[in-house]
C-alpha cells in the first residue's frame, strides 16, 4: 500500500510537471539582467559563502497615492541583527524634487527583531528565493503577469507577480533596492 501511495504522488508530480502552460518552470523566469531565477540561486550560494553570510539590504513599497515605506534588514553570520523600519508620504520641495516626509519608523535589534507588525519581514535572501518561488513565480500565467529579476550582481532583486487587469497597487511580492555585502 505504501509503495502505491508513493507511486502516485510521483505520478502526480510528473503530471504536474508536464502542465507548464500555466505553471512555472523553475529556471524560465529572467528580467532585463536575463539571469534566471536558478542560476541566481546559485549564484547566491557561492557569494554569501564567499563573504561570510553578512549582508544588508532594503526592501521598498510605494503606493500611487505618495505613501510608502522602506525596510532595512542586516544580516550577520546568518543571522538577521537589525531591521530598521520608516513609513513615509512623498512631498516635493520648492525647486519641484521629491522629498519624503517620515511619518511613523523604528529600529529593531537583538530580541526586539519582529516585534513590530509593520514593514518587511525579517528575512534572510536564502528564505527570500524560496518565498519568491513557492509563492510568487508559481502562480498562475494565464491570469497573472510575473516579474522576476536580479542586480548586477545576480542577487534577487524583484520577485512578484500582478494579476492581469488589475489597476492600482496591484504588485504582490518584493522589490530589493539596495544591497551590500557587510
Amino acid at each position: 500500500m505504501r509503495v502505491l501511495n508513493y507511486l502516485f504522488v510521483f505520478t502526480l508530480s510528473l503530471f504536474m510537471l508536464s502542465c507548464s502552460g500555466s505553471r512555472l518552470e523553475i529556471g524560465e523566469t529572467s528580467g532585463k539582467s536575463g539571469i534566471n531565477y536558478s542560476d541566481s540561486k546559485d549564484l547566491w550560494k557561492k557569494l554569501k559563502s564567499e563573504n561570510e553570510d553578512s549582508y544588508s539590504y532594503t526592501v521598498n513599497s510605494i503606493s500611487w497615492t505618495g505613501n510608502g515605506s522602506r525596510t532595512h534588514i542586516s544580516v550577520k553570520d546568518g543571522t538577521v541583527i537589525r531591521r530598521e523600519y520608516t513609513y513615509y508620504k512623498q512631498d516635493r520641495n520648492e525647486d519641484g524634487e521629491p522629498i519624503e516626509i517620515a511619518i511613523e519608523s523604528y529600529i529593531e535589534t537583538g530580541e526586539e527583531i519582529g516585534n513590530n507588525a509593520e514593514g518587511f519581514d525579517p528575512l534572510l535572501i536564502d528564505e527570500l528565493y524560496e518565498t519568491c518561488f513557492s509563492e510568487y513565480l508559481n502562480v498562475n500565467r494565464e491570469e497573472n503577469t510575473i516579474y522576476f529579476d536580479t542586480d548586477e550582481n545576480g542577487i534577487i532583486s524583484n520577485c512578484g507577480f500582478v494579476e492581469k487587469g488589475c489597476v492600482d497597487d496591484c504588485f504582490i511580492g518584493f522589490r530589493i533596492s539596495e544591497f551590500k555585502w557587510l
